[in-house]
């Protein structure tokens, strides 16, 4: 087994802070606690470095220091400071492109359809994981490309997220050509408010019509009551959120995510997560594959 960096080490002349093993495993069990996210071994000078800016940020000495402060009663208010360093925040519009071609054609369009014949005015969505709100932005657009916004539906937008800083950037909507490069050109034309000179440089802002339809709040999957709170939803996003997680904390994830979904409702999932061990509680629907959908399972569905 590998073991973890007691002093710190050197690269071209910058000394990288790193952690003690009795450090590591203090801030492995925390962050496990709090976000489900578990952190091998190898993860330590990555965790070193994040844990080094909330070090400078507080004007602290050392790591050691920073480990008591988290310590005392005042410290507890810094765990959200903390998952915020700590999160993994990658995304971008359209991401992964089949997917949602298959959850439009598939899912979005038949399940309102569906909604309309039974009476029903209001449809539910939730992005699970939403970051600084690409997802939950390309749903809406999605809504209004397809023809599905307004008229004689009301759709409730969610986006929930650990990471404080990415919420705040979700509601003001502000992006770089990354995030927006797989817009389609009408959309990003007709719903962005373009500034080639900002300060920060080239921006994208979504226009306010767009973003007051879409809302941002703390969430945490690991959080049961707090999922509860949000109520039923009919399409649940919960992509590349998973794999971050180990099984005892994938298990109560998915139990949160199907407590939360209405019996004929979706969970979309990343191309690369797996929940075969939770086909308990949600099954995958076959003949949806290209939308990585899942259900409720049925009632008395035995645990593999």
């Amino acid at each position: 087994m590998a073991t973890v960096p007691t002093v710190g080490s050197t690269a071209n002349g910058v000394t990288r802070p790193t952690l003690t093993p009795a450090q590591f495993s203090f801030f492995e069990k925390l962050i496990y606690e709090l976000s489900g996210m578990r952190f091998e071994v190898n993860k330590s000078y990555f965790l070193a470095s994040k844990i080094d800016l909330r070090v400078q940020a507080l004007g602290l000495a050392n790591i050691e220091a920073y480990t008591a402060y988290l310590n005392t009663p005042n410290g507890r208010t810094e765990y959200g400071y903390l998952i915020d360093e700590i999160s993994i925040n990658e995304t971008f519009f359209y991401r992964h492109e089949p997917q949602l071609q298959a959850f439009r054609d598939s899912i979005l369009v038949p399940h309102a359809q569906a909604r309309r014949t039974q009476g029903q005015k209001t449809l539910r969505m939730w992005s699970a994981a939403s970051s600084t709100g690409d997802e939950l932005y390309t749903l809406a657009l999605m809504l209004r490309d397809a023809g599905l916004w307004g008229k004689d539906l009301t759709w409730d937008m969610v986006g929930t997220d650990i990471c404080h800083d990415a919420l705040e950037k979700a509601r003001a909507g502000i992006y770089r050509r990354y995030n927006v490069r797989n817009i389609p050109p009408a959309l990003l034309q007709n719903y962005f408010a373009h500034d080639p000179n900002g300060p920060t440089g080239e921006t994208w802002q979504i226009k306010p019509e767009v973003r007051s339809s879409c809302r941002f709040q703390e969430g945490n999957l690991m959080d049961g009551a707090r999922c509860t709170a949000l109520g039923k939803f009919d399409v649940i996003f919960c992509r590349n959120v998973l794999i971050y997680f180990d099984e005892p904390s994938k298990e109560k994830a998915v139990i949160n995510l199907a407590n939360n979904l209405y019996d004929d409702g979706y969970v979309l999932l990343g191309h690369s997560e797996n929940i075969y061990s939770q086909r308990h509680i949600l099954r995958p629907v076959k003949e949806l594959g290209a939308a990585i959908a899942y259900q409720k399972a049925p009632p008395g569905t035995p645990k593999l």
